[in-house]
């Protein structure tokens, strides 16, 4: 073998084993924009949540001020009828949940349905209807509830009702601050009760009342 041969087949040699690093280099690079993708992916769906619970809070802070601002007005409104109506009328509530030829219920930013009506007792009802099953529902049960805490002094009760797979209803519910300390209080609820309490809304129906007093 002359020398002009044993050159080319070293180059050759080194050739092969720079096209093999680069390659192992290559995949390597590869994994890594997965890993960061992915990572990219879940902390973008994180804020988007976080995003929307912000704004349901607000959406549900927007009504109850309305609520308590407007609340003399509701006495002329008949048994278990709506006030969805009156509110539109006053612009009390949140554009963006006002849906067009719906006007007794309104619906948040995360496709709960809410429906707002008096009962003779005075009292206006809050309801929550979270019809969509999702891995989501307990988060968003909680953030509803930590809302309503906020308003512990002019709510007179809190309640979290869920239908089991076997039918059965389950309730939970807690009282504003006027009312008898014999009973649970809103304004106690913690995160341990809240998660509990919540639990159930991933996999069944759920629904949430919060009931405004009317004094």
């Amino acid at each position: 073998m002359n020398k002009k041969e044993r050159s080319e087949r070293t180059q050759n040699r080194t050739d092969a084993t720079f096209s093999g690093r680069s390659m192992v280099e290559m995949l390597g690079v590869l994994a890594i924009i997965g890993v960061l993708s992915v990572g990219a992916i879940s902390g973008y769906s994180k804020a988007m949540m976080k995003y929307k619970l912000n704004k349901q809070r607000e959406q549900i802070s927007q009504i109850m001020m309305s609520l308590i601002e407007y609340r003399s007005i509701f006495t002329s409104v008949g048994h278990r009828e709506s006030i969805v109506p009156i509110l539109i009328k006053l612009n009390a509530l949140p554009q963006e949940m006002i849906k067009p030829n719906v006007s007794t219920a309104i619906y948040d930013n995360l496709s709960s349905n809410i429906t707002i009506f008096r009962t003779d007792s005075d009292r206006v009802y809050f309801v929550y209807s979270m019809n969509n099953v999702s891995d989501d529902n307990h988060t968003i049960c909680r953030n509803i509830l930590e809302s309503f805490k906020e308003y512990s002094d002019v709510l007179y009760a809190l309640g979290v009702n869920s239908d089991t797979e076997e039918g059965m209803n389950q309730q939970s519910w807690y009282y504003g601050d006027s009312v008898s300390d014999n009973y649970k209080k809103i304004h106690q609820l913690d995160i341990s009760t809240m998660n509990s309490v919540c639990e159930k809304c991933d996999s069944n129906w759920c629904g949430i009342v919060a009931i405004v007093d009317s004094d």
